[in-house]
């Protein structure tokens, strides 16, 4: 254990019960992350609908980052939480803070592509095929993880890493280091935050008002296509449904980490170490830790297509074999999934 996180102990220690509950509170956010989140891959791969649709990549990818996020980073926080302390070295605290870091920005990234990929498909329906092609989207995926990694990269470097007892991770110490960090912090900001946010609010706002105002088009517009005007309809109405629990992951994303970014403002902006109480602090942590986790229930109330992939897969670890009496009592539903996309 550091001299600073001996003090730290010292100073503001946990009880037993509070050790108790926070490494309770950290296990079941890392079951619910590493099972939903691998639970959500395994769904898209098996299921051919979720499977061929190029965009469910990006969902691979925030999954991914979900799953990584709880089995090194909240694993990590765990053991430092039972142990009370951080026992596994420099080196490996700074790889943690790198890791960190880089999944923090490649999930906004993320969210960020993924709203870009429903602009397109929702405002230039037609040119969807031709802009949003399997190369972009790889670009696109490429991208989140280089940006991630040069960011992450720049504290371990420059020796800003060290384990906050309170936030039970290790991080970069921005009280130390603030006039060095200031423009570190501006940057990412800027650059990982504030634009992709801004964008993602743009494509959202254009997504919602295209949404509304197709599915109140009167079918009497088309009463000498009636076929045409129904499947059009439908086509708007369904991919509401989608937008919805697309929307729905983006505020809960910024629900989650607000109070984790306030915090680290409120450290770079003020030199009083003990401004902040250390329960604020681990509170924020966790609520950050509950943004990995949340994803695949989302994704299981508010998207019949994962929710009938997500039965399907229940179903064959039960048998434990290949359900093809399942995917027969499926079909129905199946025929169902498309129109969520």
């Amino acid at each position: 254990m550091s001299n600073n996180t001996v003090d730290d102990a010292l100073a503001y220690g946990r009880t037993h019960v509070e050790i108790g509950i926070l490494a309770t509170t950290i296990c079941i956010l890392i079951c619910l992350s590493v099972l939903g989140n691998l639970a959500v891959i395994v769904a898209i791969y098996k299921s051919h609908q979720l499977r061929d649709e190029i965009s469910n990549r990006l969902t691979i990818n925030l999954a991914i980052t979900d799953l990584v996020n709880g089995a090194v980073v909240m694993t990590s926080s765990l053991i430092s939480t039972v142990s009370d302390g951080w026992d596994m070295g420099s080196l490996y605290c700074d790889l943690i803070c790198c890791v960190n870091y880089c999944l923090i920005i490649v999930s906004m990234l993320t969210l960020f592509f993924i709203s870009l990929d429903r602009y397109q498909a929702i405002i230039h329906p037609l040119l969807y095929t031709e802009i949003i092609t399997s190369r972009r989207i790889t670009m696109m995926i490429s991208y989140t993880w280089v940006q991630g990694l040069v960011f992450c990269v720049i504290p371990a470097m420059l020796h800003w890493v060290e384990y906050d007892y309170h936030e039970a991770i290790c991080a970069i110490q921005w009280h130390k280091e603030r006039d060095q960090a200031i423009f570190y912090v501006v940057a990412a900001f800027i650059l990982c935050f504030l634009m992709p946010g801004l964008a993602l609010g743009f494509c959202y706002c254009k997504i919602l008002k295209e949404v509304k105002k197709k599915s109140q088009v009167h079918p009497s517009v088309y009463q000498n296509n009636q076929d045409g005007s129904i499947s059009k309809k439908k086509k708007y109405s369904t991919s509401s449904k989608a937008v919805r629990s697309l929307l729905i992951i983006v505020c809960a994303y910024f629900i989650c980490m607000t109070p984790f970014s306030v915090t680290k403002l409120i450290k770079v902006s003020w030199e009083n170490k003990t401004f902040l109480r250390g329960s604020l602090n681990t509170a924020a942590s966790v609520i950050a830790f509950c943004s990995s986790a949340i994803n695949p229930l989302i994704y299981g109330i508010f998207r019949r297509d994962f929710r009938a992939a997500y039965k399907r897969l229940i179903c064959k670890v039960k048998q434990g074999g290949n359900p093809s009496n399942i995917t027969t009592a499926h079909a129905t539903e199946d025929d169902l999934d498309s129109s969520d996309h």
